[in-house]
């Protein structure tokens, strides 16, 4: 075959013929002007990823298993231009060693990796916003995670708190008995009198209610720190309220008697006379009704035969600079009022029987008055009376 039948004759050197002679099918068409890729000698086969800053490889940059099938069509096309391409290259010193603007090659070589893609350049958007959408996820379970850290932490340590306190474990905040200090005084009284619940009088306050307000010092001890009746002067010298009930008594029922009345709180308060030749220790019981308060009030009864021995810790002696209710006569007496159990326990200072005066009597009945606080109550939930 000739020069001029092959096509490879003097326009094929000046490259005034500029036809791609292979067989042209669907497989060959990329989207590119193939006349402007021979015009610039323009090689498909060549990288420009690290001349602008990509450092992917060509099969990296195709993706999946078109690398190749695009080597190989590729490799076609070179092997037709090759003789063509060198040919021109002495000829155009002017131009750069690759044969190409660098922009308009890059370019090109974009396009034809697009078109290569075909439809994936939507998969991998779809790609890239699940996993958008993931870490999206990832983050929010995160955050949630460590609200949950938090909350836990504040769990264990309000948890902790109420089992170093005692808070929060119930009505009483007290679920064992308190052992009394050792060497304590067992004195009990030699007279003890019991006045059981007067419906018509407490009723009002026969049981605790669910939001009854827990009492305080000042609310049972401001208004009476001096009391009177028949000349006997009396003045307050201590007093306290606690959420221990146990604390206040010695004995194993009678601590048990006050767990299984739900006991709450107490108020205790201790007076003299102005010569302290009398004292008088009074206590207030706040229990779940009147039932429990009788309850109580049996297991304190040191005439009883029914319950095992217990009573009042006495609040003087010691380190206290009040005398009395440590050894010799004393005499008490308990009352319920509704679901209150007060006690007034009474003695000389020195423990001597009161003799044919009745200045025990007369300071057991003053003592009484401590309690006024009780009465306040009544009348608070009767305000139609």
């Amino acid at each position: 075959m000739s020069r001029a039948e092959s096509g490879y004759g003097r326009k094929g050197r000046r490259g005034g013929s500029r036809r791609f002679t292979g067989p042209h099918t669907a497989e060959h068409d990329y989207g590119r002007d193939n006349d402007g890729y021979q015009e610039q000698g323009y090689d498909p086969e060549e990288d420009f990823s690290a001349e602008y800053g990509h450092t992917h490889t060509r099969d990296d940059a195709i993706g999946y298993d078109d690398a190749e099938y695009y080597e190989q069509d590729a490799g076609d096309e070179r092997a037709e231009h090759v003789g063509r391409s060198e040919r021109r290259g002495g000829r155009r010193k002017g131009r750069n060693k690759r044969g190409v603007n660098r922009v308009s090659a890059f370019s090109a070589s974009a396009i034809k990796k697009v078109s290569v893609l075909g439809d994936r350049p939507n998969q991998i958007v779809y790609t890239l916003a699940e996993q958008s959408k993931r870490k999206r996820g990832t983050a929010v379970l995160g955050a949630l995670l460590g609200a949950f850290s938090i909350a836990l932490v504040a769990l264990l340590g309000l948890l902790s708190y109420q089992l170093v306190t005692g808070a929060g474990g119930g009505a009483t905040g007290e679920d064992s008995i308190v052992a009394p200090p050792e060497g304590h005084s067992t004195l009990t009284p030699e007279q003890y009198r019991f006045e059981a619940n007067d419906p018509d009088v407490f009723g009002p306050i026969d049981e605790r209610s669910a939001d009854a307000e827990p009492m305080t010092e000042e609310a049972v001890f401001g208004s009476v720190e001096e009391l009177e009746l028949s000349g006997m002067e009396l003045e307050l010298r201590q007093s306290e309220v606690t959420d221990s009930c146990t604390s206040l008594v010695w004995g194993e029922e009678l601590g048990q008697s006050l767990l299984d009345a739900d006991c709450a709180n107490a108020a205790s308060g201790v007076y003299t006379d102005a010569d302290g030749d009398h004292v008088a220790q009074v206590t207030l019981f706040d229990l779940s009704d009147s039932k429990s308060a009788t309850d109580v009030a049996a297991a304190l009864d040191p005439t009883n035969a029914d319950t095992d021995l217990g009573f009042l810790l006495a609040r003087t002696g010691g380190d206290s600079d009040v005398e009395g209710l440590q050894d010799g006569y004393s005499q008490a007496s308990s009352q319920v009022m509704g679901h209150y159990l007060a006690v007034f326990w009474s003695a000389k200072a020195d423990g001597s029987p009161p003799g044919e005066d009745a200045d025990l009597a007369v300071l057991e009945v003053a003592s009484m008055g401590a309690f006024g606080f009780v009465y306040d109550e009544v009348v608070a939930s009767r305000p139609d009376e």
